[in-house]
């Protein structure tokens, strides 16, 4: 873990979870919409791609990521 993380990125992951969480609520209020569906795959984007910068920073560890995004999709998987 870096003993001095760069604020910078993580302000941004913020800011992009943000963003993500808002494209959510619009695909919810306007029944999933052809644009409110694109906005919501350009958030999700985002959001990798701030994924793998904390990641890069060495903030973000993938072997804990990729267990718990795992168990997540089990857990919430309609099948």
């Amino acid at each position: 873990m870096p003993t001095n993380p760069d604020p910078f990125v993580l302000i941004v992951a913020m800011e992009e979870a943000g963003e993500f969480i808002q494209a959510c609520s619009k695909v919810y209020r306007h029944n999933g919409g052809e644009e409110e569906r694109r906005a919501l795959s350009e958030e999700a984007g985002d959001v990798l791609a701030m994924i793998t910068l904390l990641e890069e920073e060495g903030l973000v560890d993938l072997k804990i990521l990729n267990e718990k995004r795992i168990a997540r999709e089990v857990k919430h998987r309609r099948n």
